[in-house]
């Protein structure tokens, strides 16, 4: 039999057993069961981050803007003016790239007032560039120039002057690319073959400050409303030091002539140097970074996704110092024109799918996924929200219970999120729960004291005589265990009062003590001299024995009542036991 000692440690175990299982829990969490980060091939990158997470929200609404015009370039000879290309009226096209916003949900684009409206030095440095063929072809062959000229002699010559020339141009003509960040890859092979959906002409542009002023332009395109957009952000806050996030389309940048490749822009971060103003009260945002040609117009975005910059102009030298147009110069022109900058349903809509897929609250996922299905149907052309979606719809199919996780993203985890693993959760849930089971049924069947039949010897330390009694039969009385018990040592056992036992010289192993209420402790070793020798229980154990009851009278240890009242055999109260 068990004893209470070892009951005891059976209790002592159950904070060890439960947090055993608290421990397996979290095993499963650390081991990959359950990962709160974000995989490194997640559509969108690292969007824990906020940052990176308003710029992919910003991305839709960048433009590629391409302008158009044409050139006729007229040198003049010692023999007579002539106007280069020959043969035509037609003149050079001249088409140059640059970069642009939606600020509104109604066409309306900011950028460089130079993308829009060149600068005619820049023109005419380009038309020279063009022509320079055209033109020594015409002076070798036409005037046998000796020595033959080269392209690039012709190009400096007419730089310098020491050729004589004009240039005249037509009115500039922009068009506006969406980017494949909006209508996703294209099937087209060439920039011819683009779809009429992915581009438009520029109505007008609605208002300017020229190049040599703040350089900053407002134009405006028919049939693209509500389109992505992003909002005009407070210059004034910018500080050197601070980090700043360029998306745009620079020239360095077309290492391919697949329109898929020519409408992806490029997102750079640049580093605020310095606040500046031109002689012309313009102010300026100085930066460090990698800006070029190309990127002429592009946003420059606080770490909230706002417009605070627009790439304006920067040196050829080493050192790759940059220029920002503030963004206070254009909202002077946002109020000029009273442009209403609210963000329409689409943008509304993307913003807070965008947030939802980069959330980490539970369900976050199956919301995402069902605004990005929302935009899919409702903005069919919106191509760019595939990848979001079909990864939304993946992560949803294992979001199957509303966990609400605690968040530590790390950009190098393989594992979405944790309500992604509800499985995992709720099997070691159970298993914390059946440990904790167990531990308790085990407590309870080992640690419950057993009825005490005449053949157990343990021995119980005394207690007060106002809870002790002296025996408590068995349901079976004379059917026992044998108690493989030692007998405890003799000095711990009670000593016979006056010297004498109760049951005259002892010669036996003696049994349990209990002394009576109301009559001296007496240790049980013998039966009185009356009591009739030799009976005795399975055990070997003499049944016959006498002991007092609480009713006065001294009845054998197995009645169930008393052989002079009737009174029912007492019942002994719960004790602890001791091993020995």
């Amino acid at each position: 039999m068990y004893k209470w000692k070892t009951a005891q440690k059976h209790l002592t175990l159950l904070p060890v057993i439960f947090v055993a299982g608290i421990i397996a829990l979290l095993g499963l969490t650390m081991s990959g069961g359950v990962s709160l980060a974000y995989t490194n091939d997640i559509p969108g990158g690292n969007i824990a981050d906020p940052v990176i997470r308003a710029v992919d929200i910003a991305q839709p609404a960048v433009v590629r803007i391409l302008t158009q015009v044409d050139g006729r370039l007229t040198v003049q000879f010692s023999s007579g003016n002539v106007t280069f290309p020959q043969g035509g009226n037609n003149g050079y096209p001249l088409v140059l790239s640059g970069t642009g916003t939606f600020i509104s949900a109604h066409g309306d684009i900011l950028t460089a007032d130079h993308v829009v409206s060149p600068p005619r030095a820049d023109l005419d440095q380009f038309l020279q560039q063009t022509a320079a063929q055209d033109v020594a072809n015409y002076m070798n062959v036409t005037l046998h120039a000796n020595p033959q000229v080269t392209p690039d002699q012709v190009t400096q010559e007419l730089a310098s002057g020491q050729l004589n020339s004009t240039s005249q141009y037509d009115t500039p003509l922009s068009r506006v690319y969406l980017s494949t960040a909006f209508t996703g890859p294209l099937s087209a092979t060439t920039f011819q073959s683009i779809p009429a959906n992915v581009f438009a002409n520029v109505d007008r542009i609605e208002a300017q400050s020229s190049v040599n002023q703040k350089d900053v332009a407002i134009i405006h395109v028919s049939n693209m409303d509500n389109m992505p957009m992003v909002q005009l952000g407070d210059s004034s806050g910018v500080q050197a030091q601070d980090q700043l996030t360029i998306i745009g389309f620079p020239g360095n940048g077309d290492v391919s002539v697949l329109p898929t490749n020519l409408l992806t822009s490029s997102v750079n971060s640049v580093t605020v140097s310095s606040i500046k103003t031109t002689d012309t009260g313009a102010p300026l945002i100085q930066v460090g970074g990698n800006v070029e040609h190309g990127d002429s117009g592009g946003p420059a975005l606080d770490s909230g996704g706002n417009v605070v910059g627009i790439v304006s102009f920067g040196s050829n030298q080493p050192g790759n110092t940059s220029f920002l147009q503030a963004s206070i110069s254009a909202r002077a022109l946002v109020q000029q024109l009273g442009l209403n900058t609210t963000p329409g349903s689409f943008q509304k809509l993307w913003s807070q799918a965008f947030n939802d897929y980069g959330s980490t609250t539970a369900g976050h996922w199956h919301k995402a996924a069902q605004e990005f299905q929302q935009l899919a149907a409702n903005f069919p052309q919106f191509k760019g929200v595939t990848p979001f979606l079909q990864y939304a719809q993946q992560q949803a199919k294992a979001e199957k219970v509303a966990v609400t996780p605690v968040v530590t993203p790390v950009a190098a985890s393989s594992s979405p999120s944790l309500a992604s693993n509800w499985p995992i959760l709720a099997a070691g849930v159970v298993l914390v729960l059946v440990i904790l089971l167990f531990g308790v049924v085990v407590v309870r069947r080992r640690g419950a004291k057993p009825a005490l039949t005449a053949g157990d010897q343990k021995y119980r330390p005394p207690v007060s005589a106002a809870t002790a009694y002296p025996f408590t039969p068995t349901a079976n009385p004379g059917v026992n265990q044998a108690s493989s018990m030692p007998s405890p040592p003799q000095a711990n056992r009670p000593q016979p009062q006056n010297g004498l036992t109760a049951f005259g010289a002892p010669s036996a192993p003696p049994a349990p003590y209990w002394p009576a209420p109301s009559q001296p402790a007496a240790p049980l070793s013998q039966p009185p001299a009356s009591a009739s020798p030799g009976i005795s229980n399975v055990a070997g154990e003499r049944t016959d024995i006498l002991v007092p009851w609480p009713c006065g009278h001294m009845n054998r240890r197995v009645a169930h009542f008393c052989s002079v009242c009737g009174e029912p055999a007492p019942k002994q109260p719960p004790v602890r036991r001791y091993e020995q």
